[in-house]
């Protein structure tokens, strides 16, 4: 029996804590794309890579000045990308690392 209660306590705990940290992720990418809502650039860029295992992202390479970038966004199913295409991307103009694409729900914000 208390084998059991040990087994089942581990379990409850590593389940909580995947729930923190994805919590904690989510709450980092929010706070990302609120900074990038408050001073932003659109411009042009290219889907370089697209993944629809673990989750559909695609990574865009853009430039900023002579400076090249590559950002990493998702997108869903029905939206139709591929790689090579040219798409959109708001980027933080103070941080320009920090981008979203067309495809974020949060782009029209």
């Amino acid at each position: 029996m208390k084998d059991k209660l040990k087994v089942f306590s581990v379990i409850g705990l590593m389940i909580l804590g995947i729930y923190c940290i994805a919590t904690k992720l989510r709450e980092k990418e929010l706070q990302n794309i609120d900074f990038i809502n408050k001073n932003y650039k659109i411009t042009k860029g290219v889907v370089i890579k697209k993944s629809i295992q673990k989750g559909n992202h695609i990574r865009v390479r853009y430039y900023v000045g002579d400076k090249e970038y590559i950002g990493i966004d998702g997108f869903t199913s029905s939206q139709k990308v591929n790689e090579g295409d040219t798409i959109l991307v708001k980027y933080s103009f103070s941080k320009p690392e920090l981008m979203i694409s067309q495809f974020n729900e949060q782009f029209d914000r």
